[in-house]
């Protein structure tokens, strides 16, 4: 590695590690949270997938935006509405659509409540970086004194 890409890897180690562990461990919560509502919903009351995914949508989106908010980006203080929560809830709504396509298309191939799982899991997935990126540069950016 150069001396170039290594300055760069401490640089982001330093400013975005303990961000990162922090960003993975709310979204294990949410992801077990979410996933348990998703599964319950569609393979125990024999709810349909789509609808199944948009429940566990709305009880996963809450933990995941007060935990983000408080631990990951340890912000404190009032709420803002329009600059913090609907802002949130219109990122996360960017994974409820690619989700619901996802779980949408499964369920018309298979009745599985285990592929519908996957896939919604593998459609969050894809957005999962991008969300950091937003929360971290756009919505909670790191103040300019450090």
């Amino acid at each position: 590695m150069t001396g170039a890409a290594t300055s760069t890897l401490q640089r982001l180690r330093a400013e975005h590690g303990p961000k990162a562990l922090r960003y993975c461990g709310v979204s294990v919560v949410n992801v077990m949270v979410a996933l348990s509502v998703l599964a319950v919903c569609h393979g125990v009351l024999g709810w349909p997938a789509v609808g199944s995914n948009l429940a566990a949508w709305m009880v996963g989106t809450v933990p995941a935006y007060l935990l983000s908010r408080a631990w990951v980006w340890q912000r404190g203080g009032p709420h803002r509405l329009g600059g913090e929560v609907l802002t949130f809830w219109m990122v996360a709504l960017v994974g409820l659509v690619l989700s619901s396509l996802a779980v949408g298309i499964i369920e018309r191939l298979s009745d599985s409540t285990l592929l519908v799982v996957a896939g919604n899991l593998g459609a969050y997935g894809c957005v999962w970086v991008a969300k950091y990126i937003f929360l971290d540069q756009v919505l909670w950016p790191r103040s300019p004194d450090g």
